[in-house]
């Protein structure tokens, strides 16, 4: 299912997307990789075509963030789902050149907001490295909650990281 605000497009990942998905993910791989182990330096179509057909569970959800010029600005989703309490988790990054613009805390609410209302998930969670400044200010600007700080939550690199914990409950998006 596609979503949109006029200015951002999000769709579904498809396999011709996987050389697309993989030079993103190169041309970022200084800013990505602090904060997602899986975007090495040696990132390639054959990594990129196994998310896309990875065997996600059927609750699960992928986009990729499109630019009002239709090329790929990055991702986000909807993972670590809990259909009994109606939570899940919702994870975004951006390509470096595409930061700045907006675009992560318009595709969280477009997530978000598919979430709420055709998931029927009550809760969506956002979680970064208590380092990681850029994610805390997308949650931020997204409307989401802060709810505290969580220690040791985030294992990157073998190492455990703090983490701050955002929640986004249907009222919060407005």
């Amino acid at each position: 299912m596609e979503l949109g605000d006029g200015t951002i497009t999000l769709r579904p990942p498809r396999e011709p997307d996987a050389a697309a998905v993989a030079a993103a993910v190169i041309s970022s791989h200084a800013e990505l990789w602090p904060w997602m182990p899986w975007a090495t330096e040696g990132y390639d179509e054959t990594d990129a075509l196994d998310w896309i057909r990875g065997d996600l569970d059927p609750t699960e959800r992928a986009w990729l963030i499109l630019g009002p010029d239709g090329e790929l600005a990055g991702t986000c989703g909807i993972n670590l789902v809990n259909g009994v309490n109606r939570f899940a988790n919702l994870g975004y990054w951006l390509r470096s050149d595409r930061v700045g613009r907006g675009w992560a805390t318009a595709a969280v609410r477009l997530v978000a907001r598919h979430g709420h209302e055709q998931l029927d998930l009550h809760r969506l969670e956002l979680i970064m490295s208590t380092a990681n400044e850029r994610s805390r200010r997308v949650a931020e600007r997204a409307g989401a909650r802060h709810e505290g700080v969580m220690r040791g939550r985030l294992r990157l690199h073998d190492e455990f990281h703090d983490v701050h914990l955002f929640s986004l409950l249907p009222g919060d998006l407005g």
